[in-house]
């Protein structure tokens, strides 16, 4: 029984010299970070509208300010809604959101004060241009399936944000 404690124990060090031999020595230390942050966009003079398109920024400087350098950065998920001050039930049609020249999502749905979820493909999430500047331009264009009733009101926005960093 003595031999087999000490075999194992030569195996278990073997195998604890090997794994840390093979750690890179005075690299760069990575890990993952994963952040949400939140914009409004405010929706002015558009009752009776269609269609509009909204161009704004958000600070992500508090988001900048956790790591040294990112390495990779990309949008997993945004949540929509409808602000509280919004007087109907929802907006149907077309809703297309972007960031710079990176399209997140196309698509038709039903946008309402209860958050919508939408998983943004890994092929078009990649954000780590955007994200060095400090600066997040997003841009909303939607095509309604009837004209607005609303004259003033906001839309809630909620990117969930997964980036490597150094």
């Amino acid at each position: 029984i003595m031999k087999k404690i000490n075999l194992n124990k030569t195996v278990i060090l073997l195998f604890a010299v090997f794994a840390l031999s093979n750690c890179e020595k005075n690299g760069p230390i990575q890990f993952i970070v994963i952040d949400d942050f939140s914009t409004t966009i405010p929706i002015k003079g558009l009752a009776g509208e269609s269609s509009y398109s909204i161009e704004s920024s958000t600070n992500i400087s508090e988001l900048l300010d956790n790591a040294d350098t990112f390495v990779e950065a990309d949008v997993e998920s945004v949540t929509l809604e409808l602000m509280d001050d919004f007087s109907g039930n929802s907006i149907d049609g077309n809703l297309s959101v972007s960031a710079g020249l990176i399209p997140f999502l196309n698509e038709d749905l039903s946008l309402t004060k209860s958050p919508s979820l939408i998983i943004i493909p890994a092929n078009v999430s990649n954000i780590l241009t955007l994200i060095t500047s400090g600066a997040f331009p997003i841009s909303i264009t939607g095509n309604t399936s009837s004209p607005l009733g609303d004259d003033d009101f906001t839309i809630k926005l909620t990117f969930k944000i997964k980036a490597k960093v150094e």
